[in-house]
């Protein structure tokens, strides 16, 4: 009803003769009928666009909802054992990535609340500092065997406990665990004997594997990259670096006791390296 008023009123309005040549021109296209607004109709397209559009995005969720995997699953244990692997991984990396390289740090110094491990280091002022972790890459790969190799052992325990209801279970305690980085990739390696044996058939297993994707490796050669460097000039071109490498973050940070706190970031993922530098230290004042 408004808008016919409001039609009729503008029509009135360009009905004036002085109105001249322009005006003709609006009421020629105000009488045309395909022109005319329906505001029942636009209401109308767009609810149903609007309900397109949720319909879409819950498809695309639900697409991108990873595969529930069977915790306990009796046709194939290595399932089980892969899960429960990566679990202790991903730990294992998480508390190397916060204290710089150590699941227990020796030689660190505190910050936010986290011990950072020093991986280059030299009490004496002016002397530049020494690297701590020459095989850094290597010291890790052996943080991660002997974090997991316990939780691995259980794994094996639980699994066997909730088969041998139905199961005869042989489950030696012979464990051999081989943890790799590489680049973008983790991966863990089990040879351990395991079988599973009912009236009407036999399982048995001799290798479990395990990989990850993380960019552990590279976290950790940037890490040497720049003990290498604080060793050698007492600094480290960060800014520098990043222009040649910028999907990766580099922030410094030099404490009240001149201990500098290195955290690497790739920005991809998030995932970050933190640790700790001392090196080329001045006295107090200057």
């Amino acid at each position: 009803m408004d808008d016919k008023i409001s039609e009729n009123f503008l029509k009135q309005v360009l009905s004036k003769p002085e109105s001249g040549k322009s005006e003709n021109f609006l009421k020629q296209v105000l009488s045309k009928p395909e022109l005319k607004i329906n505001k029942k109709s636009q209401v109308t397209i767009f609810v149903v666009l609007g309900l397109m559009l949720i319909v879409l995005i819950l498809i695309f969720l639900l697409l991108l909802r990873p595969a529930e995997t069977e915790a306990y699953d009796e046709e194939n244990p290595q399932a089980y054992i892969e899960s429960c692997t990566r679990d202790a991984t991903e730990e294992a990396i998480e508390i190397i990535s916060e204290h710089g390289g150590d699941i227990h740090p020796r030689g660190s110094v505190l910050y936010k609340g986290i011990d950072r491990t020093f991986l280059c280091y030299n009490s004496q002022l002016y002397k530049k500092c020494i690297n701590q972790r020459p095989l850094l890459i290597e010291h890790i790969q052996k943080e991660i065997e002997n974090y997991i190799y316990p939780k691995v052992y259980e794994c094996f325990q639980a699994l066997q406990k909730n088969l041998e209801q139905k199961y005869e279970i042989e489950n030696p305690d012979d464990l051999k665990i081989n943890a790799r980085i590489q680049s973008r990739h983790v991966s863990v390696e089990i040879d351990k004997y395991f079988s599973m044996k009912n009236e009407e058939d036999k399982k048995e297993f001799e290798k479990f594997t395990m990989n990850l994707v993380h960019p552990m490796y590279n976290l950790a050669e940037i890490a040497m990259e720049i003990v290498n460097q604080e060793a050698k000039y007492c600094d480290f071109n960060a800014v520098g670096y990043m222009v040649l490498h910028n999907e990766f973050d580099i922030k410094r940070f030099i404490t009240g006791d001149s201990n500098t706190l290195y955290t690497i970031e790739e920005r991809a993922s998030g995932q970050k390296f933190t640790f700790a530098v001392r090196s080329c230290v001045l006295p107090p004042g200057l």
